[in-house]
């Protein structure tokens, strides 16, 4: 009777049983279980750990959430995509996953993974221990220290310091460490790691559990800085300050970056990297600038270096294939011979507004014009033809062809004018230097012949010379490969007087106030016979040349000198022979020449002028370079300038129609810069001293008769109009 009382109360729950739901079995596990990290330092992340997700079933399982719960969840971070989706039968899912502790000791939590149909998601214990942290070092001071120093405790920076910190150099044996907190430690450098100038590795190692090893460079420096480059090599006079980035080695934490010897704003990037930054009282003025590095005690001085404050410059380069420059004091006109190779407007003379950099017009002499020479007064121009072997003069300012002067031939061939100048004295006697054209780059020099007008003058001279200066009317001076010879010029041609050799070299040489001035910086007196000093323009043979100024004592020399690495225009102190300051060329470096510059002119009272020449064999000088700078053609006034005065005008009358003068204006307080008005228009004018100025008058201004206000202006800072004198046209 129980026995079947009990079977039927098994039927009837087994019943029941099977009528109710059953609980949804779990589809999916992990691998590894628990999840496991070990011991990682504190603060840093543990390697990746790879979980499987796995579904178990044989039917494909949606798994629709992953997330992280439990107290220290923050510390476990799935770092690859997470196993969301569908997971196909008896397969499974990967990812990444790591564990950064925020506190010391044991941290856990749980990966949670939600399936699609199962109401509670499945839970998988998460285990790391925090361990001592790795110590990193964001600084030492100082981070560099002289050889031969004694024992040095430097100070480290940075986080994660323990007390059971330790330090080593290279790995070797500990070194004295004294704790002072979490983020800083003391350690001391043995001397004998400071004998001589190195690199070398400071490690700090901390203890397990965990822990790890930071280190940081210092360097070992010798108490000599060196200084190897500076960028930029200038800056223009007047420009804001901004950094100057000095480099070489050894620089000392605490360097200093001295500007003609006085330290200047400095900012340390390391041992081989400063940034001074100049005040703007130093850029105010330019000059030529001593750069040097000083280390702090017992460091010492590097090496200067130079550093230019240059000129402010307008630079215009004119597409002007021209064979020789003259400047027009009178029309205040440049006018440059044109090739043939010159399109339509070859076999010229271009006419060029300096102030404006533009060509004005083009007037046609004959067949390729060459060298290229003005009359005193500018009322006639000479120009050398090599097409017809011949001197065509043209009448300014119309430029009206007048007589053309064949120069004869030799066994050669025609001659040419290898040279050419007028006397300053009579506008119709005129030196040639004869040439005659040979093989490709090569010309075989002739002798010295006189004109007057069309009249050839008894008197040749058969010295051969490559350049004739005409200082007077009666002296001439040929030159040619630093032989520089002195003639006598009369009414009946030349005669040759004193030879001196290899006291003026240079490609070309120019004369002022009584001086020969070399390409290669000598300044000779011929009248003595004595070389009276050297220019530093360098050794660059041939690619320098010079132009004097002796109205405000100042030398010009074009080329690459000592005090700049590049093209550029250095200014001399004319008696001194010390350099002043430069004017950069630099963006000519965008214009082909082959390191040769040719007819170095001054044109205005703020101007010069050359050619960039590219090569031989026809191929003739590229470009016109015109460089406008008032800035390099003044003395630095350290006062305001003064009011000029004017009192008196020599002539102070002239007739009417008598063409270009020359006017001596004289009076007190003119200073280089002074400008003069005629009627207020301005008109060219050459500064000689404090008390006299030559003005240039064109034609133009007394064509008819009447009078004319003339005016001196000095510029600022100052300066002022002066008084008007009265000139007379009869």
């Amino acid at each position: 009777m129980k026995a079947t009382l009990r079977l039927v109360m098994l039927g009837f729950c087994l019943g029941l049983c099977s009528a109710l739901p059953l609980p949804a079995q779990s589809s999916i596990t992990v691998y590894p279980n628990p999840i496991q990290f070990g011991t990682v330092p504190l603060d840093s992340p543990s390697y990746s750990v790879y979980v499987y997700v796995e579904n178990v079933t044989p039917s494909a399982d949606d798994v629709t959430a992953i997330s992280i719960s439990g107290t220290d969840s923050a510390d476990f971070t799935i770092t690859s995509a997470a196993c969301v989706g569908t997971i196909p039968a008896d397969s499974y899912c990967e990812m990444t996953m790591v564990f950064t502790p925020s506190a010391m000791g044991s941290r856990s939590a749980n990966l949670l993974i939600s399936v699609s149909g199962v109401s509670s998601p499945e839970s998988f214990v998460l285990e790391g221990t925090g361990g001592n942290p790795i110590p990193l070092i964001t600084s030492i001071s100082p981070a560099n220290i002289y050889e031969a120093s004694p024992t040095t405790t430097v100070t480290l920076t940075g986080s994660g310091f323990l007390s059971s910190s330790s330090a080593s150099i290279l790995n070797g044996p500990p070194i004295v460490t004294t704790y002072v907190s979490s983020t800083q430690l003391k350690v001391q450098i043995p001397a004998s790691f400071l004998a001589s100038p190195s690199t070398d590795t400071l490690y700090v190692t901390n203890p397990a559990p965990a822990g790890g090893t930071g280190s940081i460079t210092f360097q070992v420096l010798d108490q000599a800085p060196t200084l190897n480059s500076v960028s930029p090599l200038s800056i223009p006079a007047g420009t804001s300050p901004s950094p100057i980035v000095l480099t070489g080695a050894n620089f000392m934490t605490g360097a200093k970056v001295e500007w003609n010897g006085v330290a200047i704003p400095t900012t340390y990037v390391n041992s081989g990297e400063l940034e001074a930054t100049p005040t703007t009282a130093d850029l105010a003025t330019p000059g030529i600038v001593q750069l040097s590095v000083a280390n702090p005690s017992p460091g010492t001085i590097s090496d200067p270096t130079t550093f230019n404050v240059t000129y402010p410059a307008t630079i215009t380069v004119l597409d002007l294939p021209a064979n020789d420059l003259v400047w027009d004091p009178f029309a205040q006109l440049i006018y440059a011979s044109m090739p043939s190779s010159y399109g339509e407007n070859g076999n010229s003379i271009a006419v060029i507004n300096p102030s404006t950099g533009s060509v004005t017009g083009y007037h046609f002499p004959g067949s390729e014009p060459t060298k290229l020479a003005l009359s005193a007064t500018s009322n006639y121009l000479y120009v050398g033809l090599n097409g017809s072997g011949s001197v065509q003069r043209l009448d300014l300012p119309a430029f009206t062809k007048d007589i053309d002067v064949s120069l004869g031939t030799d066994n050669i061939g025609p001659y040419i004018a290898g040279d050419l100048e007028v006397s300053p004295s009579n506008a119709h006697t005129y030196a040639v230097a004869l040439n005659t054209l040979s093989a490709c780059c090569g010309e075989t020099t002739g002798p010295l012949v006189f004109y007057t007008d069309s009249t050839k003058l008894a008197d040749s001279v058969s010295s051969e010379f490559s350049q004739i200066l005409f200082p007077t009317g009666t002296t001439l001076y040929g030159y040619i490969n630093g032989s520089l010879t002195d003639v006598a010029v009369s009414s009946t041609g030349g005669t040759v007087g004193q030879q001196w050799n290899d006291l003026v070299e240079g490609s070309a040489i120019q004369y002022d106030s009584g001086l020969i001035y070399g390409g290669e910086g000598q300044a000779f007196n011929p009248s003595t016979g004595l070389l009276l000093g050297t220019y530093d323009v360098g050794n660059a043979c041939c690619s320098t040349m010079v132009a004097p100024d002796s109205s405000i004592n100042r030398v010009f020399a074009l080329g690459v000198t000592p005090f700049f690495i590049s093209l550029g225009i250095t200014a001399y102190n004319l008696p001194d022979f010390t350099p002043i300051a430069v004017t950069s060329l630099d963006e000519l470096s965008n214009y082909p020449y082959n390191n040769s510059i040719s007819n170095l002119i001054q044109w205005g009272s703020s101007g010069l002028a050359f050619t960039l020449d590219a090569g031989c064999c026809g191929n003739t000088s590229t470009q016109v370079v015109l460089v406008e700078s008032p800035t390099m053609f003044l003395t630095a006034a350290k006062t305001v300038n003064p009011q000029p005065t004017v009192k008196s005008l020599t002539p102070s009358a002239t007739p009417h129609g008598s063409g270009n003068f020359i006017l001596t204006v004289k009076g007190s307080d003119f200073v280089p810069g002074s400008t003069v008005t005629w009627n207020g228009k301005s008109v060219f004018a050459d500064y000689v001293n404090s008390a006299e100025l030559r003005v240039y008058v064109p034609g133009s201004h007394v064509a008819s008769s009447g009078t004319a206000d003339i005016s001196v202006k000095n510029p600022e800072p100052g300066g002022g109009k002066s008084n008007a004198a009265l000139f007379t046209i009869k």
